[in-house]
């Protein structure tokens, strides 16, 4: 079913598009719920790969929704920059904010790193206004061909330890953007013959941290 909602060339009618937004929550909220799981350990990489499944598949509801539902000039605009923002439900109990900034139109990975910054920057500043302490990674998530084989890969930064004074341009320029087109840049050649064909989005993981513990809490 994934592989389906995520195929949406054949959707041309509003009834058609009203069957696959139903397959699409159900499918969301099953992915909500991986995520939410408290009854069983549930895995680092589990939940990662549910965040990112989100993120894609609300990025192709957004661009799907507005051929067949009318909604207001803000949506439309944030499509029309190129970018928009999305949170996601915190998957962990000291979890903030986990948020993505979707690409709509962005090329070149450089490019849209770089006009992400202040979409990302605003969020984070905002949640240190709250939490003296976080610690914060990003994931960058793209498309890649080789030849007629197609595959879904991920970038994820380190954490880093942000506070109140921290110069977040620099963090943001050096451990976000600078880092994730190094290994972006590695991979390719690393990987001969995979290419990056599309960019997906940039998942955002804003943690609590408290340094008298060393960790996050």
């Amino acid at each position: 079913m994934e592989d389906q909602l995520y195929c949406t060339t054949s959707i041309d009618t509003l009834e058609a598009y009203q069957a696959w937004e139903i397959k699409c929550v159900e499918y969301l909220d099953y992915l909500r719920e991986v995520c939410r799981n408290t009854s069983q350990p549930i895995s680092t990489g589990l939940i990662n790969s549910s965040i990112a499944k989100i993120a894609r598949l609300e990025y192709v509801r957004s661009t799907l929704r507005p051929r067949f539902v009318h909604e207001g000039s803000g949506h439309a605009e944030s499509l029309k920059t190129g970018l928009s923002w999305m949170e996601i439900e915190p998957a962990f109990n000291n979890r903030v904010l986990t948020g993505a900034v979707l690409n709509s139109s962005y090329i070149e990975p450089r490019q849209f790193l770089n006009d992400a910054r202040d979409t990302v920057l605003d969020h984070t500043r905002v949640n240190l206004q709250r939490h003296a302490c976080l610690k914060v990674n990003t994931t960058f998530n793209g498309e890649f061909v080789a030849d007629d084989k197609r595959s879904f890969k991920s970038i994820t930064t380190k954490n880093y330890e942000l506070y109140g004074a921290s110069d977040l341009k620099e963090w943001y320029d050096e451990h976000v953007m600078d880092a994730i087109l190094s290994d972006l840049e590695e991979f390719q050649e690393r990987d001969s013959g995979w290419a990056l064909s599309r960019i997906l989005n940039l998942i955002v993981n804003v943690n609590k941290f408290n340094p008298m513990h060393g960790g996050s809490r």
